[in-house]
């Protein structure tokens, strides 16, 4: 397991420890027979849990909300990279010194707030969390046979998810995957391509766990997963996310054996069929963390109403493409940025003014998404690109950018695969703007160099760097420390 440490951004994390107090809490207060047995409340048992009604319920809800409180830190440092995004604090300007500029090499620092928290630190105890989980779902008597298949393969898919994120942000310096509930036994680093086969063999094995999981799961999911609340909905949302897997992998090696799983994984969502006529309503259709304003709730704060930090990189706007007949810019623009009445200065002057900022999420309420169709379809542009089957990529390409972006049909992607995927990146950009994608796209497929420096002492990060606080608790030093 990975160390942690104290978050600086405060992010709300409901560990296992505090999800589960909750269940001894509510059991001791209904029935205490013996008030001065006063129990640790903080250090509940895998045993204790299994014999309460409410422990998976509380468990699972603790895993999906510690991966929601994630995804805002993961979105606004990938846009940073990814020239998305600026992250402009008037009294602090680390969110540009730290990922604009960075320390000698140039590099981002390892002791930055970029290295540890959400990418590396709240990624593992989640992680830990799903462990245990799988534990107290094992040990559950009040739990069948069936419903123990379907709650690890729910638990499953989202560990597979959080070592995604993690391999997302490491890339080459590989990450560990195997984690154990022995904190003094670090998990060994695995390379990359290891590591997504290790994601891919996890979310297959989900997949047969959910198969046999008969027809609900022992716990109730929230509203964002409307459509994928039994365990056989659920699958389709472990095969969007091995898709998105298999054409990562794809693209990093593995080529078109890869691709064809995704195809075969893509074939078994909600995504649209090839050549159907959609709307912007099915291309939203998918899974959504929630977010809310109530007590004791977590607000969206990418939402610029919640916080007011987070603006439009430039070049979103000028590179957007033009609607006919002048109707403007891309849609999507249209839809997702707006301008500043006044332009915000960077903090310390390391950067430009910001002119624009996100309306993608209007309120502190707005949902985020883990996963849309309209993702879905470009995935399967990509994976048709990759194996020569340009025309059905043509067909998904325009069905997005004119449904989605008011843009006219394309006749051609383009004569060379270079170029295809040069149209599908730019589909790819304005689709899933601030969504969490781009820096990965374009590193994946060798085209951070085409991200634009704003100031001459600029850089590009290629990749967050081990955290120091890992390295110094490791005896055989991974990539990268």
């Amino acid at each position: 397991m990975t160390t942690t440490s104290h978050n600086p951004k405060q992010t709300m994390m409901r560990s296992f420890a505090r999800v589960a107090g909750a269940v001894f809490l509510a059991a001791s207060a209904a029935c205490n027979t013996d008030q001065l047995n006063v129990r640790d409340y903080n250090r509940p048992t895998i045993e204790g849990v299994a014999k309460d009604p409410a422990g998976v319920q509380l468990l699972a809800t603790g895993i999906v909300d510690v991966n929601r409180d994630n995804w805002f830190g993961m979105i606004s440092d990938f846009g940073v990279f990814g020239r998305e995004s600026y992250r402009y604090f008037s009294t602090d300007a680390r969110s540009v010194s730290n990922y604009l500029i960075g320390i000698a090499g140039p590099k981002l620092d390892p002791q930055g707030f970029a290295a540890g928290t959400p990418l590396w630190n709240n990624r593992y105890s989640n992680m830990r969390n799903i462990v245990q989980f799988r534990e107290a779902v094992d040990a559950a008597t009040y739990v069948d046979a069936a419903g123990k298949r379907a709650a690890k393969g729910f638990a499953n898919t989202i560990y597979a998810l959080e070592v995604l994120y993690l391999i997302m942000s490491r890339d080459s310096l590989g990450v560990p995957v195997d984690i154990t509930t022995n904190i003094s036994q670090p998990a060994p680093f695995v390379a990359r391509d290891s590591v997504y086969k290790f994601i891919i063999g996890t979310l297959d094995a989900a997949k047969a766990d959910l198969q046999a999981g008969g027809g609900a799961f022992p716990f109730t999911l929230h509203s964002g997963w409307t459509g994928f609340t039994t365990p056989a909905s659920f699958i389709r949302f472990n095969r969007a996310i091995a898709a998105r897997a298999n054409n990562y992998r794809g693209s990093l090696g593995c080529g078109a054996a890869c691709y064809q799983a995704a195809l075969t994984a893509l074939g078994e969502t909600w995504v649209p069929g090839l050549g159907a006529a959609v709307t912007q309503t099915a291309l939203d259709v998918g899974v959504y963390h929630i977010f809310s304003t109530a007590a004791g709730d977590t607000p969206n704060t990418a939402s610029f109403a919640q916080d007011a930090q987070n603006y439009a990189h430039a070049s979103i706007v000028r590179d957007a493409q033009q609607r006919a007949g002048g109707a403007g810019p891309d849609a999507r623009l249209v839809r997702k940025v707006t301008s500043l009445t006044n332009p915000v200065p960077s903090p310390g002057g390391f950067g430009i003014d910001a002119t624009h900022n996100f309306t993608i999420y209007p309120t502190p309420g707005s949902n985020g998404a883990f996963v849309r169709a309209e993702e879905l379809m470009l995935l399967r542009a990509e994976a048709n690109i990759m194996t020569n089957n340009v025309a059905a990529a043509l067909q998904d390409v325009n069905a997005v950018r004119t449904t989605s972006g008011g843009l006219p049909a394309l006749a051609s992607l383009g004569a060379t695969q270079a170029a295809q995927l040069d149209a599908l990146l730019y589909e790819k950009r304005y689709s899933l703007l601030y969504e969490g994608h781009r820096w990965h796209d374009l590193r994946r497929y060798g085209r951070l160099n085409t991200l634009p420096l704003d100031r001459p002492n600029h850089f590009i990060a290629r990749v967050v760097p081990i955290p120091t606080t890992e390295c110094d608790a490791r005896v055989v030093k991974p990539n990268g420390c």
